[in-house]
C-alpha cells in the first residue's frame, strides 16, 4: 500500500509541473505576441512611461504630456519664467520615433528599458519658434543684468598686460535653448538659470588675445621710417606705443594722434603755399611764396595709409601720399625753372642750373599786375583764344599761337604779336591783363623746350 501511495504522489507532481510548463509556454506565447504591438513594462521615452501602450496610444500620451507639461527657469529659488512644451515649440509628431523604438524592443523580455533616445529623435522642436522664444526671454531677463566682460589687454609699464574676464549674469539665448532641449528630452521640470549665464567670448588663453598681445609688442618694436623731401624720418618707438589701443577686442591706433603726427610732417616738409628762398638773376636772393606750385601731404589718406602700415607689425620705410606739383627732395624750387622779373621786365629759362634762353617781356600794367609767387606750367596749348574784360568793361578776345597757363584764374605765358616792343617801362601804359606777354619768336622756341610742371617764379 505504501508503495502505491508514492507512485500516486509522483504522478500528481509531474502533472502539476506539466501544467505549469503549459501555462508558462502559453504565457510566453501571449507575452511575445502582445509585446510585438505594445511597449514592454518600464519603457520610457523622454522620461514618459509608455509601458503596455501601442504606438498610437503612446503617441497620444506623449502629445498630451508635452502639451501640458510646465517647465520653470529658476534662479536662487526664484522662478524667473514658466512655459509649456507647446509654447517652446515642441512638435507633436512622435509616431516615427515610437515605431522605431517598438521595432528595436525585444518582445520576449519581461520589462523594457528606458531608451537612451537622442533629443533629435525622441522629442522634436520647431527650431525657429524655440530660438525666438529663447531670444525674447533672454532679452526680457537681461535688462539691468551684468554682461560678461572679456579678457583684455591694458597698458602698464611701457607694455601690455592681460586682465582676466568676468562671467556676469546675463542669459545666453543659445545656452538657454540647449538647456531647454535637454530638460524636455529628460522630462526635467526645472532649469537652472545660472547654467545659462553668458560666458566671456575672449579668455586669457584665447588665440585672438594672445595674437593681439604679440602684435602690440611687434608694433612697439617696429623700425618705422619715412622717406620725405630728401630726408629720412624715424617715428619714435614711444610714439608707436602711445598710439596703440586695444578696444573692442581689436588692436587699433588712436587716429587723432596719428593724424597729428602726419600734420606735423606736412607742416615741416611740404612746400605748398610756403615761402621759399630764391636766388634771382638780377635781384639776388629773394623770398617768394608758393602759389599753385608746391606739394602737401594728403592728411586723411596718409593717416589711413600709415595706420594700415603700422598695424602690419613689421618694419617699413614709407613715402607719404601727397598732392600738388613741386620738388619732393627738399630743394624747394629746384634748378629747372622759368623766372619772370617784373621789375626788370625780363624772362629767363634755366634747365639743370644752366641758362637756356631769355628775353624781354611785358607783364600786367599797374592795377592788373601779374601776380608774384611760384607757379607751374600745368597745361600747354597751341592756337588758343584768350578772352576777358577790358578796363572799360568791354570784352576782349585774343588769338595766340602758344598758351601755357600757370594759375587757375587765367594767368599764363603766351605770345603777343600785337605788342610792338618789350621790356623797359612799356608795360606801364601797354601792359597785359595779368599774363606774361612773350615775343612770338622767343616763345616759339620756349614752348617746346619747357616741360609740363616746370616751376615759374615771378618776382
Amino acid at each position: 500500500m505504501k508503495h502505491s501511495s508514492k507512485k500516486a504522489n509522483h504522478s500528481r507532481t509531474y502533472g502539476i509541473i506539466a501544467g505549469v510548463i503549459v501555462l508558462l509556454v502559453a504565457f510566453g506565447g501571449w507575452h511575445v505576441s502582445h509585446y510585438r504591438t505594445h511597449f514592454l513594462p518600464g519603457t520610457k521615452i523622454a522620461g514618459v512611461a509608455l509601458g503596455g501602450q501601442t504606438v498610437a496610444a503612446a503617441d497620444k500620451t506623449l502629445t498630451q504630456h508635452f502639451k501640458t507639461k510646465t517647465y520653470s527657469l529658476v534662479e536662487n529659488k526664484k522662478t524667473l519664467a514658466q512655459f509649456s512644451g507647446q509654447k517652446i515649440g515642441v512638435e507633436h509628431h512622435f509616431t516615427a520615433e515610437l515605431k522605431q523604438q517598438m521595432k528595436q524592443q525585444k518582445a520576449w523580455q519581461l520589462t523594457g528599458h528606458v531608451q537612451a533616445a537622442t533629443t533629435k529623435d525622441a522629442v522634436q522642436f520647431n527650431q525657429a519658434a524655440l530660438k525666438q522664444y529663447c531670444a525674447n526671454l533672454a532679452a526680457k531677463l537681461n535688462v539691468n543684468r551684468t554682461k560678461p566682460r572679456n579678457a583684455t589687454l591694458v597698458k602698464k609699464n611701457n607694455s601690455y598686460v592681460t586682465v582676466k574676464g568676468q562671467k556676469g549674469n546675463t542669459i545666453s539665448p543659445a545656452t538657454l535653448k540647449t538647456l531647454i532641449v535637454a530638460a524636455v528630452s529628460q522630462d526635467k521640470g526645472k532649469i537652472a538659470a545660472k547654467q545659462a549665464y553668458a560666458e566671456p567670448s575672449v579668455t586669457t588663453s584665447s588665440k585672438s588675445l594672445t595674437d593681439a598681445k604679440q602684435l602690440l609688442k611687434d608694433i612697439q618694436n617696429e623700425d618705422a621710417k619715412y622717406s620725405i623731401a630728401g630726408s629720412t624720418v624715424t617715428i619714435p618707438k614711444a610714439d608707436l606705443y602711445d598710439w596703440t589701443t586695444y578696444t573692442n577686442d581689436q588692436v587699433q591706433l588712436d587716429q587723432s594722434k596719428v593724424k597729428a603726427y602726419v600734420a606735423a610732417l606736412g607742416a615741416k616738409y611740404s612746400t605748398y603755399k610756403r615761402k621759399m628762398s630764391f636766388n634771382s638773376t638780377k635781384q639776388g636772393t629773394v623770398s617768394v611764396k608758393a602759389k599753385t606750385y608746391g606739394w602737401s601731404i594728403k592728411e586723411g589718406a596718409e593717416t589711413k595709409g600709415l595706420t594700415a602700415e603700422i598695424l602690419k607689425g613689421k618694419s617699413f620705410t614709407r613715402t607719404p601720399i601727397t598732392e600738388g606739383v613741386g620738388y619732393n627732395n627738399g630743394e624747394g624750387i629746384g634748378n629747372t625753372y622759368v623766372e619772370v622779373d617784373k621789375k626788370n621786365q625780363h624772362e629767363w629759362y634755366y634747365k639743370d642750373g644752366k641758362l637756356v634762353m631769355d628775353s624781354d617781356v611785358v607783364t600786367g600794367k599797374p592795377g592788373e599786375d601779374t601776380p608774384s609767387g611760384v607757379f607751374f606750367i600745368w597745361n600747354k596749348q597751341r592756337n588758343a583764344t584768350l578772352t576777358g574784360k577790358n578796363d572799360d568793361g568791354s570784352d576782349y578776345s585774343s588769338a595766340v599761337s602758344y598758351w601755357m597757363p600757370i594759375d587757375y584764374t587765367g594767368v599764363g605765358l603766351h605770345d603777343s604779336p600785337w605788342q610792338p616792343e618789350y621790356g623797359g617801362t612799356w608795360y606801364k601804359e601797354h601792359g597785359s591783363h595779368g599774363c606774361v606777354n612773350n615775343p612770338p619768336s622767343f616763345i616759339a622756341k620756349l614752348y617746346p623746350a619747357v616741360a609740363l610742371d616746370t616751376p615759374v617764379v615771378i618776382i
